[in-house]
């Protein structure tokens, strides 16, 4: 009579538990796809009126991959491969060498780091954006500085955009021990040169910088504009929107560009690699400043040549700026060896099977 652990075991090797178990995982899979993940609480409550949105969010299914359902399903998995795997490697052992066929366990194992690594994924992944213009610099995660070299636009005939792609040098901390790129250490604040001797890589959609257990994406590029004064002793400074610049009695805060000046300069602005498109005075163009004066406070539009309390507006300056997403990703090498392992069970499988065939 077998023993309750007997059972146990022919329960976890069981090819209609591995079944039961595939079929939920790409049902869970299937929601997570149809439900955006990771929004806010009234994103729920208002995109699903009634009860649905409550039901997604008590279920989990608004973080579907990192929910107790999923991690018990993906774990009872994982004990199914294991124990499957373990059952047959000792079934394969006892036959001749010439004999024995370890495709289907490599690719069982594929399936298990596979499992372990998006688990991973699922629970520590992070991502944060940064956004760098052409000079500007920012720390990475080993201790190491990005900086942004160049940026490249490209556009089709007819205006879409094409591709963007960011030009960038790793400047290694002197600390660290291992960067991304070789070259001398040091680092680049915003608007310096950056040490010719570092070695440039690009980054473009779809086409990530990876480093020591992380990966820079090309997220977006955007164009900022920049407002051009002059004070009372002729010496030029630029305000990017939301910045101020003190006088006695008072500050002006530039807040935005007019509408029209937005629009008449989109298509200035599409060519980031050029440096008189990325940072141009376009004397036609508006902005729109908050004047404080005497505990009295104003808002201003002017054009270039006009006053804006104590200063003189010169214009604008388009300029390029390139968002890139910093991503932490602890699982990435374990789904990359799992698809290794995969593959390479599949292929050793399938030879196989094509020796049987043509023996």
């Amino acid at each position: 009579m077998n023993s309750f652990f007997d059972k146990l075991y022919d329960a976890l090797r069981s090819i209609k538990l591995a079944v039961a178990l595939l079929v939920l995982l790409a049902l869970f899979a299937i929601v997570g796809g149809l439900i955006p993940q990771g929004k806010a609480i009234d994103y729920y409550l208002t995109k699903f009126p009634g009860s649905g949105g409550r039901i997604i969010l008590r279920l989990g299914f608004d973080h579907i991959f990192s929910s107790i359902a999923f991690l018990i399903v993906a774990a009872v998995f994982a004990m199914n491969l294991t124990v499957c795997t373990l059952h047959r490697l000792a079934n394969e052992f006892t036959k001749p060498f010439k004999k024995r066929r370890h495709g289907p366990d490599l690719l069982h194992l594929g399936l298990i780091v596979l499992l372990f690594g998006g688990i991973l994924t699922a629970r520590t992944r992070s991502e944060s954006i940064i956004n760098l213009r052409k000079g500007e610099s920012a720390d990475l995660p080993d201790g190491s500085k990005i900086v942004l070299v160049d940026l490249i636009y490209e556009e089709y005939p007819d205006g879409r955009p094409k591709s963007f792609e960011s030009i960038v040098a790793i400047n290694r901390a002197p600390e660290a021990g291992l960067g991304i790129l070789g070259g001398s250490a040091g680092t680049s604040a915003a608007g310096s040169t950056v040490d010719s001797s570092l070695t440039q890589r690009t980054i473009k959609v779809n086409a990530p910088l990876r480093g020591k257990g992380f990966s820079i994406y090309q997220q977006n590029w955007h164009a900022e504009q920049q407002a051009e004064l002059s004070d009372a002793m002729g010496l030029r400074f630029t305000l990017e929107p939301g910045m101020k610049e003190t006088f006695d009695g008072g500050f002006v805060l530039f807040m935005a560009v007019s509408q029209a000046t937005e629009q008449a300069a989109t298509k200035a602005i599409r060519t980031p690699d050029s440096a008189t498109a990325t940072q141009m005075a376009d004397t036609s163009r508006d902005a729109i400043f908050l004047l404080e004066k005497g505990g009295m406070r104003t808002v201003v539009k002017a054009a270039s040549g006009q006053p804006v309390g104590p200063f003189i507006f010169h214009g604008l300056n388009d300029q390029s700026v390139s968002g890139l997403a910093i991503v932490t990703d602890k699982g990435y090498p374990y789904v990359a060896a799992g698809f290794i392992l995969v593959i390479l069970g599949v292929f050793i499988t399938y030879i196989r099977k094509l020796k049987g065939m043509l023996a």
